[in-house]
């Protein structure tokens, strides 16, 4: 969404859609650009319902909920509906319960020494275009919890996925370096501490841990950098759709190019015809599998004859096969070396960036031997 204010273009957006345009660009243009809405899934409300109950019970002054209160309040907001099944309906109501149990007991070891300044913190930065100063970008956003601690403040974001980062995606977490300019903007008397006394913390629900990292003026600086690079890339986007793991909790799968032959109801002839040959294809393929295989079991015969006579070349009635030494020059971690470039000095890494060749585009056919339910 764009608005101008007097002679200044203002762009806004939030961290959960640039982190959506990062994840599927096309998932962002259906949600974003379009705002098509789509049904909830099992995950999302399961992470928005424990989110609810927690700032309901650090909420309540001057004495917080017991864990009964805490229990019965999830109940009542909970929407069974959503998880299909009873037997789904349970295991994930189960954990929830699991986890504010477990989240109770630790309250109980630090209760004394918590002091919780807000839940659900609403905080917007405007950042401004470094090519164009008459273009900002207004960046909203909703942080789970601050609180204080000694000479300084935590911001807390509650996750509910089972997979653990690692340090170094923490560190360099544009989530996190946004929440701490927007403590520092919401709250400008903490500017006082500087943003090394503001810690950072993913705490993990599942497994009652946290992870905490800090930021640098030189981060939070560069923040402006990437949030730009992100909004060029939109805005020059094509939005094509990037198939992951978190295809299985989109709500747009009815419409997304990848999925969308999965759900027609009706199969035309043409559509059959596909269907026909996907499954000649894997045929072939598995085929081609079970000749590649033998095809090794007999290189490694032939190996171990040429290293016993000590040759390298043997015959046949139809041929000869010769073994040769080749060494192929190695390459680069291109995914590594992205993340070491992103530490290093903004001169440097512009530098790198002119030296980069441009991307080439080409088409691929990759199959997947793996049965998709229709959900959702």
């Amino acid at each position: 969404m764009i608005k101008i204010y007097g002679m200044a273009e203002i762009i806004k957006t939030s961290y959960s859609a640039l982190d959506t345009f990062r994840q599927c660009p096309l998932k962002y243009k259906f949600q974003v650009v379009e705002k098509i809405k789509a049904p909830k899934s099992k995950e999302a409300v399961f992470g928005d319902k424990l989110h609810k109950a927690l700032q309901f019970f650090h909420k309540q002054s001057p004495l917080s909920p017991t864990l009964d209160e805490l229990l019965n309040y999830i109940k009542e907001i909970w929407e069974s509906e959503v998880f299909g099944d009873e037997q789904t309906d349970m295991i994930y109501f189960s954990e929830a319960i699991k986890i504010l149990k477990n989240y109770y007991e630790n309250y109980l070891k630090i209760k004394e020494k918590l002091v919780v300044l807000d839940t659900e913190t609403r905080f917007e930065v405007l950042l401004e275009n470094p090519d164009n100063k008459d273009q900002k970008c207004l960046l909203r956003g909703i942080i789970d919890r601050v609180d204080k601690i000694k000479d300084g403040v935590e911001v807390i974001d509650y996750k509910t996925a089972k997979r653990f980062p690692a340090q170094n995606d923490v560190n360099n977490s544009l989530q996190l370096s946004l929440y701490c300019i927007g403590v520092l903007n919401r709250w400008p008397e903490f500017a006082k501490y500087g943003p090394e006394n503001i810690k950072l913390t993913l705490y993990y629900l599942k497994h009652q841990e946290t992870i905490s990292s800090k930021r640098t003026e030189e981060q939070l600086n560069n923040v402006q950098k990437q949030t730009w690079e992100m909004l060029k890339e939109i805005e020059k986007s094509e939005f094509q759709p990037i198939p992951s793991a978190l295809c299985d909790w989109c709500g747009y799968r009815r419409l997304c190019p990848m999925w969308r032959h999965l759900y027609k109801e009706q199969m035309a002839i043409d559509d059959e015809q596909v269907k026909k040959v996907v499954d000649e294809f894997f045929a072939l393929k598995q085929a081609n599998s079970q000749n590649n295989k033998k095809i090794n079991d007999l290189k490694e015969i032939i190996e171990n004859y040429l290293d016993k006579e000590k040759i390298e070349r043997v015959f046949g009635d139809t041929g000869y096969i010769t073994r040769l030494i080749q060494i192929k020059a190695g390459g680069y971690d291109i995914k590594k070396l992205e993340q070491l470039i992103k530490t290093l000095p903004l001169p440097i890494q512009e530098q790198f960036q002119q030296v980069k060749k441009n991307d080439k585009e080409y088409t691929i056919i990759k199959a997947s031997v793996k049965k998709i339910k229709k959900e959702p």
